[in-house]
């Protein structure tokens, strides 16, 4: 049987204040499962953004501060790069190396017993040349030519350095065989790639 709302009044005080209770909780259970905890789960949602968002920010700020000192470092990493670049000679002054390599020990008063230039080693912009040397002088000539040789243009490392067979001259001063590595650089050029397919049907 459908209640009626003329029959409201009828039902005694405690009941309607029993009823009113029920359908405040029952509206109040709806807005929070059908509302309040959708907007919940979107706010924190949006509040994690928001957060990284900071984050991001906070992160490109800094960049943005330190920017001027990033660019300079590169400028001066980029003028390094470009002093050590003069520094290595092409293959086409190698040989001229050598000889000022030569010419400096013999001007220091060193004889020549051996000069043996190596084999190349490839690295990746820039080839090792390795010269087995050996002379004989007294030790203050050596470290005449030594000085002479660290004033170079060009870079020539001196290493493996061994001293023997010392006999006294008549100056004095102690002779010496001299065994030694002088090592230089030589820039590797690139060469350009090949197109594809270059070359096919140049010979039949």
């Amino acid at each position: 049987m459908a209640l009626k709302l003329g029959d409201l009044s009828k039902v005694p005080p405690k009941q309607k204040a029993f009823l009113a209770v029920l359908v405040c909780l029952l509206m109040g259970a709806g807005y929070f499962y059908l509302y309040h905890r959708e907007m919940a789960a979107q706010k924190t949602d949006l509040q994690r953004k928001v957060n990284e968002l900071d984050g991001v920010i906070k992160m490109q700020s800094d960049i943005a501060k330190n920017l001027p000192s990033f660019k300079a470092e590169v400028r001066r990493l980029e003028e390094q790069l470009g002093l050590l670049l003069e520094q290595l000679p092409n293959s086409a002054e190698i040989p001229s190396l050598l000889k000022n390599v030569s010419d400096l020990g013999k001007e220091s008063g060193l004889e020549f017993l051996k000069f043996a230039p190596g084999a190349e080693l490839k690295k990746d912009f820039y080839a090792v040349i390795p010269v087995t040397i050996a002379v004989n002088g007294d030790f203050h000539s050596f470290l005449l030519f030594a000085d002479k040789v660290s004033h170079l243009p060009r870079i020539v490392n001196l290493s493996d350095v061994v001293f023997g067979n010392p006999k006294p001259s008549g100056e004095g001063q102690a002779m010496v065989n001299v065994a030694f590595t002088a090592t230089t650089y030589r820039f590797l050029e690139q060469k350009p790639q090949e197109a594809p397919g270059a070359g096919k049907g140049k010979a039949k």
